[in-house]
Parts: structure tokens; C-alpha cells; sequence
């Protein structure tokens, strides 16, 4: 079968390689459709190539391995990244699989969906709602982390003002995920996001700016007679906006890194968490019980994932897939083998 492989650092090829075989509690999933996420543009420190990229996905399942149960063949699917964890760290018996230090995932550690076919265990498979199709199927991975990120790390309320910093997928995801939970939401950009932004406004964000042609600063306070944001999302991954961010956030308020960061920030501790008592959170991908809320969301229609997708391209145009994937142009890009 052809795949998309990343065999060292810089090196990604489409190859042909054997069709993977279910094991015992594998499901074996023929890809309609996945979306390329930065990561496997970028890459991160979890990445173990030689590994078949991709951990967006939703599919058809075609064969399943002895002791399945839950999931049969024809069900129309998505999974899960986790593809093993050690189910005795306090982490998994939590069901934090996402801390699990002995993890391994879709896409990174295991070969993944940038391939006609791929395996996973059983336990990671979801079948999709009836009203999803498979090119919004593909969007259930990123919205799960977004769900984790909104719904469970900082536990957005109703009312409550949040401020996103970045109008990427992820930004406007988690935009979605917030304004479901009824708070009020601002999301920034800068020059080149007018497409984005907009976007944003379509999905019912209260305010979507660029942050070079109006002050954020004095909108907060209006919004919040002076106090500052609730709960700021820096998703962009960008050092300036993390500073932003921590002097936007009101205080005792949650700041949550939700966009990768690829190299070290400095803080004055003192004047972010003494002075101000504000809450640091970290967000990492998603786990099972995002999962259940991602879903739920597309079941009940709450968020609009196909007007995400700009782009839809063969498998074997992954190049130029990952270079409209880098374009502001682009939103998401969607493969199909």
C-alpha cells in the first residue's frame, strides 16, 4: 500500500509499504480521509521515525483482530492517537493516557493514517455519530484536543471572557469549544488573518481583531470593567503572544499553553503568580473522556468542522499538501488515499 513515511529528520517520502495485519484487539481501519496537523509538518519530540505520518483520521473499518468485540466490520470510525499505554502508572489508572510516559501514538511512535490502511487498538476506536461524514470525521482528533483544553484543563464557565491568541485550526477550535460552553470569547491575529478571523466570527466568536490595527488591551477592559480576561489560550505558540497573554489574563485568572512551544520562555514568576495569583495551565493533546465530549458536540451539531477544511487532496499530492498546509491561506488540509 502507499504511504506517506517520514524516514529521518527532513526526509518524508511516499513509499510502498506491506499492509499492516490486525493482532489480537487491533482494528484494522481502510483511511477515507485525514488531515495534516503541524506536527507532521514540523515534527516533535515524541516522533520515532521511520513512522507512517498521520493522527487525524476517520475511516471504514475492513477487519478486526481475535477478541474484538465493541467494533465490527463496516462501522464507520475514528480513533484515538494512543495506541499503547502501561495501564499502571497512576496516569493511565486516571485516565490521563496522555501523561503516560511508556505512550505510544498514532502517527509517531506507530505507524500511522497517512496510508491506505491502518491498526490501532480497539480501545481507541469511536464510531462516528450518523450525521458526521468522513472529511468532518477526520476534524474528531483536534477537536478533542480542544474539548481537553476548553472543558477540562481550564474548565470554562458560562460568562466567563476568553481570550484566544491565534486564529489557526487549533484557535478557532477551541473558539468553538468555548462559545458552546456560553462564555464570551475574543480571538486575536495579526496581518494576513482577515480570512481566519472572519471565520472566527461565522463560528460566534464576540470579537475577532488584528492585533496591529486595535488595541486589545482597551477592549478587555470594557468587556470586563477593567478586570481582564478570564481565561486566555495562547494557541499560536509564539513567544510574543505567551507574554501577551499573561499581561492580558485578569488576576486570578487561567492562562492555558495550548500551542507547542519550540523553544524556552522567560517569566517574572513574581509579578505573574505572586502578585496576581494567576493560574499556569498546560494542555496536552487530548484522552478518552475528551473524546466523549469532541463527539458529543458533532452529534449535537454545537460545532462546524467542514467549514475548517480549505483543502482536499490526493495522498499522492502530500507535498503540495504540506505546503498549502504552512499557507495562512489554508486552514485545514485534508488527505484522501
Amino acid at each position: 500500500m502507499k504511504a506517506i513515511v517520514k524516514l529521518a529528520e527532513g526526509k518524508v517520502k511516499l513509499m510502498e509499504i506491506p499492509e499492516p495485519v490486525p493482532k489480537p484487539n487491533q482494528v484494522k481501519v481502510k483511511v477515507k480521509a485525514a488531515g495534516i496537523c503541524g506536527t507532521d509538518i514540523h515534527g516533535y519530540s515524541a516522533l520515532r521515525p521511520p513512522v507512517v505520518l498521520g493522527h487525524e483520521v476517520a475511516g471504514e473499518v475492513i477487519e478486526v483482530g481475535k477478541g474484538v468485540k465493541r467494533i465490527k466490520i463496516g462501522d464507520r470510525v475514528t480513533s484515538e492517537t494512543t495506541d499503547y499505554v502501561c495501564g499502571k502508572c497512576r496516569f493511565c489508572q486516571s485516565g490521563d493516557y496522555n501523561l503516560c510516559s511508556e505512550r505510544r501514538g498514532l502517527g509517531s511512535k506507530v505507524n500511522g493514517a497517512f496510508a491506505e490502511y491502518f491498526v490501532i487498538w480497539e480501545k481507541s476506536i469511536h464510531k462516528l455519530p450518523s450525521n458526521i461524514d468522513f472529511t468532518t470525521g477526520a476534524l474528531s482528533e483536534p477537536l478533542a484536543c480542544a474539548t481537553h483544553a476548553v472543558m477540562e484543563q481550564a474548565k470554562v464557565l458560562a460568562n466567563e471572557v476568553v481570550l484566544v491568541l491565534g486564529p489557526g485550526p487549533f484557535g478557532l477550535l477551541v473558539t468553538q469549544v468555548a462559545r458552546a460552553q456560553g462564555a464570551t470569547v475574543v480571538i486575536c491575529g495579526t496581518a494576513g488573518d482577515e480570512s481566519r478571523l472572519a471565520l472566527a466570527k461565522k463560528f460566534g466568536a464576540n470579537e475577532a481583531i488584528n492585533l496591529q490595527s486595535q488595541d486589545i488591551g482597551e477592549l478587555l477592559k470594557k468587556l470586563t470593567n477593567g478586570y481582564g480576561a478570564d481565561v486566555v489560550f495562547e494557541c499560536s505558540g509564539t513567544l510574543a503572544a505567551v507574554h501577551s497573554g499573561l499581561e492580558l489574563v485578569r488576576k486570578k485568572g487561567r492562562y492555558v499553553q495550548a500551542g507547542i512551544l519550540h523553544q524556552s520562555v522567560s517569566l517574572d514568576f513574581d509579578q505573574i503568580l505572586f502578585d496576581r495569583e494567576i493560574t499556569l495551565i498546560g494542555s496536552r493533546t487530548q484522552k478518552p473522556s475528551a473524546w466523549i465530549k469532541a463527539l458529543e458536540l458533532m452529534r449535537q451539531e454545537r460545532v462546524d468542522l467542514k467549514s475548517l477544511v480549505t483543502d482536499k487532496l490526493p495522498l499522492t499530492q502530500w507535498e503540495e499538501g504540506f505546503r498549502r498546509a504552512r499557507e495562512r491561506s489554508s486552514i485545514k488540509v485534508l488527505l484522501y488515499p
